[in-house]
């Protein structure tokens, strides 16, 4: 969660076309992650945390 945090902080922060450039290495890295998790319905109760980020309301398939 942590390099996704800092991904995400990066791509706030970047010029327009530096961020484009990163966003099109990350999609493809966002989507597997997205294949291989489910959604935590329970992310918002545990934290505020878990709850401001996409990534941060997924588990881990088992």
């Amino acid at each position: 969660m942590d390099q996704r945090d800092v991904l995400g902080e990066a791509l706030r922060r970047l010029p327009a076309a530096a961020r484009r450039e990163l966003q099109r290495l990350v999609d493809p890295l966002d989507e597997e992650f997205l294949r291989k998790t489910l959604p935590d319905a329970r992310a918002a109760e545990r934290s505020t945390w878990n709850a401001q980020a996409w990534w941060r309301q997924r588990l881990r398939e088992r």
